[in-house]
């Protein structure tokens, strides 16, 4: 090239193919970062595990959170990121490349230890349990006595029957027997099983935004390739990736009026967890049509809820379990340490009750009713939801009832929110991007590497720091819907001419996105 002529300036197509590396590379460094300093379980079975060269696994415990949130800091901004592409590109073209750049940040966490949660080797004891005629569901991992499935379990769980269904139970056998009942080898099978739940959560997504006239790469982006979904669902290993699966796949044959499917689909969702029966209940009261009279949609409750309880029969049957999984969901609720506000405020609630002197010394006095008015509380909500799913869509409705039951409910992990807001991004989250975007990104930090020290002198206010973190999520989700709002505002006072024609700078991006080769999808939101 003359040193007369300067070097050509980078094409709208080239700073958006750049952008694109950046934002991949951001995710991929944020999760390599996680995966290659995380603990393993000090009673898991040894396995092969990705570290990087003069890299501690896992550092010291001051480091341990100092990773950590740098991992989860460039995860969230390759992600946020990602988002903002999919505005700029078409339907074809935005997909495949949230594809690709999804490919790549599952790459370091398929290959690193279970993440954040032990619950995988749980799964992995009630698939033994089946090989030797033991329900699971019915008694706890402790039935195996001791031995290599039983020592990786967590001590809190041993003694816990499976609140699983029946589709959890024979998916955690088949992996048991896959390994050749090796405990190791069936933790590698889980993770695989997470994965291929999030690939069915992927395409039902797509499906759904299609259907709905939401951008799919967007709905994509936001709902299933999202810091919540790689960390928590695969990297942890949750069968919750399952239900989410069977639960898009089912609402998106819904939409196609593909009815037996769809009852098939969304009881499998069930028969991995059960809050997933909402679904069921949601699409039995619009199939009634819209402005049916209740005593219709309740007979269309009784015959969807019919075929799916026998569906459910014959997969116990087939898993060889009763209905132990149902009643085993009350043991879910001892555990006391976590961010559910019903359970803080119990706490509070307790505290307050021993300060004025009416109540004797028990530290968890008020917690149990507390928590039964938040379980009240959720089934309003849920109520509520149904009655509105033929003005919201039964996605939106879907999504919000799942919601509002599990942040009103005893115990909330990151993992158990997943499935709602893959919900709601493909029915459309629309100006209220800002704050899911917040709210996703804060509820994936919510749960640490054991490896990170607690300060001990901050131990005796862990329930008030709590409580000022889900003030804190709540706030800056607030603020962030509040900061675009304005910002929109503004650019449409900046972007109008005198004529009402678009203003030099809304010229500008018009041009940038036109110049791009990549068309807007027209009628997509």
């Amino acid at each position: 090239m003359s040193p007369h002529h300067p070097p050509p300036l980078p094409t709208s197509r080239n700073r958006l193919l750049v952008r694109i590396a950046l934002t991949a590379l951001a995710g991929f460094a944020g999760l390599l970062t996680i995966v290659a300093t995380a603990p393993v379980w000090a009673n898991a079975p040894a396995s092969w595990r990705l570290t990087l060269p003069g890299v501690p696994h896992p550092p010291s415990p001051f480091a341990a959170g100092f990773v950590f949130a740098v991992g989860v800091v460039l995860t969230g901004i390759g992600w946020v990121g990602m988002v903002g592409l999919t505005d700029r590109m078409g339907v074809k073209r935005g997909l495949q490349v949230v594809v690709l750049v999804g490919l790549v940040w599952t790459v370091p966490v398929l290959l690193g230890p279970p993440l954040l949660s032990n619950d995988v080797y749980s799964y992995s004891a009630q698939g033994e349990m089946i090989t030797r005629g033991i329900d699971p569901t019915a008694n706890g991992p402790v039935m195996l006595g001791r031995g290599e499935f039983l020592y990786p379990v967590d001590p809190v769980w041993r003694t816990a029957p499976a609140p699983y269904g029946p589709v959890s139970i024979l998916t955690s056998e088949g992996a048991v027997r896959l390994s050749g009942h090796d405990p190791a080898t069936a933790v590698w099978l889980f993770r695989g099983l997470a994965t291929i739940g999030v690939i069915m959560s992927g395409v039902g997504t797509v499906l759904l935004a299609r259907s709905l006239r939401v951008q799919p790469a967007t709905a994509l982006a936001l709902g299933v390739v999202n810091p919540l979904v790689v960390i928590h669902l695969m990297g942890g290993g949750h069968n919750d990736a399952l239900m989410m699966g069977f639960l898009l796949l089912g609402l998106a044959a819904e939409r196609r009026n593909r009815k037996v499917l769809t009852v098939v689909l969304l009881t499998a969702a069930a028969a991995v967890k059960l809050p997933a029966a909402l679904a069921l209940v949601v699409v039995a009261w619009v199939w009634a049509g819209k402005g049916a009279p209740v005593r219709k949609r309740i007979a269309s409750m009784a015959k969807v809820g019919l075929s799916s309880l026998a569906m459910l029969a014959v997969l116990c049957v087939m898993a060889g379990i009763g209905i132990g999984w149902i009643l085993a969901l009350r043991s879910t609720g001892k555990v006391m340490d976590t961010f559910s506000l019903m359970t803080i405020l119990g706490y509070f609630a307790t505290d307050l009750a021993h300060a004025v002197g009416i109540a004797p010394d028990n530290a968890e006095l008020l917690v149990g009713p507390v928590r039964m008015l938040g379980l009240l509380g959720g089934l309003v909500a849920m109520g509520w939801c149904v009655a509105k799913a033929d003005e919201w869509g039964v996605a939106r409705a879907v999504g919000l009832g799942m919601l509002a039951m599990v942040l009103l409910g005893p115990v909330v992990w990151p993992w158990y929110l997943p499935a709602g807001f893959a919900l709601l991004a493909a029915s459309g989250v629309g100006r209220f991007r800002p704050s899911y975007i917040v709210v996703v990104a804060s509820v994936t930090a919510l749960v640490w590497p054991t490896s990170v020290a607690p300060v001990e002198w901050l131990l005796r206010f862990q329930r008030v720091l709590s409580f000022f973190v889900i003030v804190l999520i709540a706030g800056a989700a607030w603020a962030a819907q509040e900061l675009a709002t304005r910002r929109a505002a503004a650019r449409a006072v900046d972007g109008a001419g005198p004529d009402g024609a678009p203003g030099p700078e809304r010229a500008v991006r018009q041009a940038d996105t036109a110049d791009s080769g990549f068309e807007v999808a027209p009628g997509l939101r």
